[in-house]
């Protein structure tokens, strides 16, 4: 019934459900930009919102079962054009399965809670509202495209806007970390571009994903096309040591900057893994999977032992993200189906509780007047509802058992328990690491709330609990932790087919 009326939604809608998703944010960030300083956020939360209401129905009109492998839905395709050279075709192919339904899910809500956050936005506000729609835009048309050329179109759309909005609406030193994104990341997107560009020549002209996933492609194609992901992806993602850009623009960007750095633009990196990596080319990404698992491993540990180092609030958190993302290659690289379930669900969980601990954390400057974690104490007293908000986005954090982040570590753990055998000692070498890194996780968090939450109030210090107006966003997306930590069907669900094709398209599977 529910799959019925979401199916009769996106048929009323105009060029189809993802055009239209594509088209729409994009005509109104010239909207929000000429509508003024009154008008330009009230355009984007609702264009935001239509968004998020259209991508629920996309995911409750989603069904497998009346699809074929690889369970694809809604394609469309729009043809530019042709090249003089071989009679290429130029195509924008959009489509979608399980897995790009949930991102374009997490996307839609993710921009819509980032704009909702923006109450601290007072100067250039029709500029930065036409830069979180352009956001919008790009990040949606990366999670839906079925073809290499306008994948990468909206792979580098998302990097214009994001560039501006930390330097030019970032705190002192912005610049330095925009262009720093800019370096790190566009560099990324030419290795990843002409690993493309590899597979076009190899796979008989053409960027269409399905095509060049059924093409035979020689071994040393393959494993270039890995490697060329792997240094476009593990840039975004973050992996060590492609990371150093991320704490600076965490850092320096402005809140709403850092909800979508850290709540969906990193998903870019580990959809990228997915889409580009087990499913076009599960055969290379195999044989790959034990680097990649040591890349994976490494990086948690590294990006744990740092964040508990940190002073500023937003730093630690900044590194919190890499700790998590890495589990997403992890899942990926163990590539059995309850790993790479539980990389999907990874994302989805690190994009909620992620937003709201950024959220916190840039809430602090204005309630503590710092977020310096030595500065911050006796929120408990003094600030209680920004202190609850801390400590449930902390717990779900480090994986406390009922909320969203638990279920995505044990469905990574679960899945690389499948392979430990007596003899398999470097496999029980590794997952004694990750799950030290688990216990450090936990103790920094513990540590950090101990610190700022529960520890006595300095009367010398003004500190004020955060306005409701500022709780709205936050609150929000709380939401889909507490859910999704009680029925994680409701992820699993969509994804499922999809997984079980890709596994079954992996040369024995990932990490042996």
């Amino acid at each position: 019934m529910q799959s019925e009326l979401a199916r009769t939604l996106l048929s009323l809608l105009p060029l189809g459900p993802l055009w239209f998703m594509l088209v729409l944010p994009l005509f109104m960030s010239f909207v929000a930009y000429l509508a003024g300083k009154k008008l330009a956020r009230p355009v984007a939360i609702l264009t935001t919102l239509v968004e998020l209401v259209i991508a629920v129905a996309l995911a409750l009109a989603y069904d497998t079962s009346t699809l074929a492998a690889p369970y694809l839905d809604y394609v469309s395709t729009y043809t530019m054009g042709a090249l003089p050279y071989h009679s290429a075709i130029i195509q924008l192919i959009v489509g979608v399965d399980g897995i790009s339904v949930v991102m374009v899910v997490l996307s839609s809500l993710v921009v819509f809670v980032a704009v909702l956050s923006a109450t601290h936005i007072h100067e250039s506000e029709g500029t930065f509202y036409m830069l979180m729609l352009l956001l919008q835009t790009g990040l949606t048309g990366v999670f839906v495209s079925l073809d290499l050329m306008g994948f990468f179109v909206f792979w580098e759309l998302v990097l214009i806007p994001m560039f501006f909005v930390i330097g030019k609406f970032g705190e002192e030193g912005c610049r330095h970390a925009a262009i720093k994104f800019f370096i790190y990341t566009h560099l990324g997107s030419l290795a990843m571009l002409l690993g493309f560009f590899a597979l076009f020549f190899a796979g008989g002209y053409t960027f269409d994903m399905v095509a060049l996933r059924n093409t035979p492609l020689a071994p040393e194609v393959q494993i270039g096309f890995a490697l060329a992901v792997f240094l476009g992806a593990g840039v975004k993602l973050p992996v060590w040591p492609l990371h150093n850009w991320l704490p600076w623009a965490h850092v320096k960007a402005p809140t709403p900057g850092s909800v979508i750095l850290a709540g969906i633009l990193l998903k870019m990196g580990g959809y990228a893994f997915i889409r580009l990596g087990v499913w076009l080319n599960p055969v290379a990404f195999s044989r790959l999977a034990i680097p990649f698992a040591v890349v994976a491993v490494f990086t948690c540990i590294y990006a744990a032992f740092t964040a508990m180092a940190q002073t500023d609030l937003k730093s630690m958190v900044a590194y919190t993200s890499i700790n998590h993302m890495a589990w997403v290659l992890l899942g990926v690289a163990i590539g059995t189906e309850l790993a790479l379930q539980g990389a999907v669900f990874m994302m989805f969980s690190h994009g909620a509780i992620i937003s709201v601990l950024f959220i916190v954390a840039g809430q602090m400057k204005y309630s503590a007047g710092s977020r310096e974690i030595p500065a911050i104490q006796g929120l408990s007293k003094r600030a209680p509802r920004l202190s609850a908000l801390f400590v449930l986005a902390s717990l779900a954090a480090f994986g406390l058992p009922g909320l969203s982040g638990f279920i995505a570590e044990a469905l990574v753990l679960f899945g690389w328990a499948t392979l430990l055998t007596i003899s398999n000692f470097m496999v029980w070498i590794w997952a004694s690491l990750i799950t030290f890194a688990i216990f450090i996780t936990v103790g920094y968090f513990l540590w950090t709330l101990n610190r700022t939450v529960f520890s006595e109030s300095d009367p010398t210090k003004e500190v004020s609990d955060a306005p409701l107006r500022d709780l709205v966003a936050p609150v929000l997306m709380m939401v889909p932790v507490f859910v999704l930590g009680l029925w994680p069907d409701l992820v699993i669900v969509q994804i499922q087919q999809v997984i079980r094709f890709i596994v079954s398209s992996m040369a024995g599977g990932g990490v042996p």
